[in-house]
């Protein structure tokens, strides 16, 4: 007489019972885990400011009053690791102490006394991420012209120049996204640019490291840090999401936003009283 080799069929039931719950329970445990991170008063404070459309959607005031309307992926991720503080003046914001970190996602246009401002605030001790893009892909639906339309070329040169750098776009033939490793992570990106350094200011008490074939530019000012990334496309989630069997597997395709984390927690372990 043949042996069975399928276990009958009770036994299939009681196994994929089993699979169902742990799946459940990973489940589970992944949920408590976010919220429990939402709630964690340890993370650090993120001050923002950006014209991307990263905490309220294209669409006008009706889609920003719309209750069901959510943040960007990105801007999920960003508050996974730090309790985000959007910021519409930069003057009072860093006057005293101000956040943690200081994100500038290609921001507005800022005044010269925001300008002097973050200089001043990062020479105290803040520490500064910059995403600067020198020619923007983001998809939107404003045309130009349209203030609510994301800055397309970064408009932060004074206080780039007051460090000694300069943001340049390297042209090239292909139309293929850029893929970029970053200590062992590679993200991808449309239109990245490059820092080249500017003639030495003996006055200048900022000093900048460019790594990564320009795409990074590291700077020492006063006694804080600057971390000078050369694009901001990388932040849309059609450069990074999870597509196919990742997209089902909740994984991603590019570590954009893993290496961004890693970046907030690198100047997040150097934080000090300013």
């Amino acid at each position: 007489m043949r042996q069975k080799l399928l276990p009958s069929v009770p036994i299939r039931r009681l196994l994929i019972g089993l699979l169902l719950l742990g799946l459940l329970f990973v489940a589970l445990a992944a949920y408590k885990a976010i919220e429990d991170n939402k709630g964690d008063d340890s993370r650090p404070t993120l001050g923002l400011v950006t014209s991307l459309p990263l905490r309220w959607p294209e669409g006008g005031i009706a889609a920003s009053l719309d209750p069901d309307q959510e943040p960007s992926a990105a801007y999920d991720r960003l508050n996974n690791v730090a309790k985000i503080q959007l910021i519409d003046d930069l003057v009072p914001a860093l006057k005293s102490k101000g956040p943690d970190i200081l994100l500038l996602a290609q921001p507005r246009a800022l005044r010269p006394a925001e300008f002097a401002a973050v200089d001043d605030w990062v020479r105290r001790g803040g520490k500064l991420l910059v995403l600067s893009d020198p020619a923007l892909a983001w998809e939107t639906n404003y045309g130009i012209g349209d203030m609510r339309r994301p800055v397309f070329t970064s408009l932060m040169s004074p206080l780039f120049a007051h460090w000694r750098v300069a943001l340049v776009l390297e042209m090239d033939d292909s139309d293929a996204p850029h893929v970029i490793e970053i200590e062992g992570m590679k993200l991808r990106t449309p239109t990245p640019g490059a820092w080249q350094k500017l003639p030495r200011d003996p006055e200048a008490s900022a000093s900048c490291v460019i790594g990564y074939k320009g795409f990074l530019a590291t700077c020492a000012v006063g006694k804080g840090q600057a971390v000078l990334v050369a694009d901001a496309d990388l932040l849309a989630a059609e450069n990074w999401q999870g597509s196919g069997i990742r997209a089902l597997l909740g994984q991603d395709d590019f570590a954009n936003m893993d290496v961004v984390a890693h970046w907030i927690e690198k100047l997040a372990l150097h934080r000090k009283t300013r």
